[in-house]
């Protein structure tokens, strides 16, 4: 059975990239403090399984929780670009995965994460 996600935050929204060539980015509707949380919503597959290996088209996107799991995101998490010095970062608590900031964010400015390894390399980034 399959999920219709549809995502609702009023602090978020997707615009043109500040990355040159990077399409669309993630950005802040509201002035974020450190430590404000945006779930990663997602598809969830075991790492190594016949669920990744029919996603492949979509690896340098996967978002990796834990272990074994890997996320496909959905939402606007997905949206948030890499960078080397990024204002988010991955977050567990319990079975959801998070992106949180780490410094405070201003209204407008755009999100970002450090990719893995992997995407980095993809992305052509290294």
């Amino acid at each position: 059975m399959s999920e219709v996600v549809d995502e609702k935050d009023d602090r978020f929204y997707v615009g043109a990239s500040t990355i040159p060539a990077a399409g669309n980015g993630l950005f802040a509707k509201i002035a974020l403090p450190v430590g404000a949380k945006l779930e990663v919503l997602g598809v969830r597959v075991e790492r190594g399984s016949i669920a990744d290996e029919c996603t492949q088209f979509a690896d340098a996107h996967k978002v990796r929780f834990g272990e074994n799991e890997l996320i496909i995101p959905l939402g606007f998490a997905g949206m948030v670009n890499h960078s080397a010095r990024p204002n988010m970062e991955k977050y567990a608590e319990g079975d959801i995965l998070y992106l949180r900031t780490t410094k405070p964010v201003a209204v407008g400015e755009e999100l970002f994460f450090t990719y893995t390894e992997y995407a980095q390399v993809r992305f052509g980034f290294r």
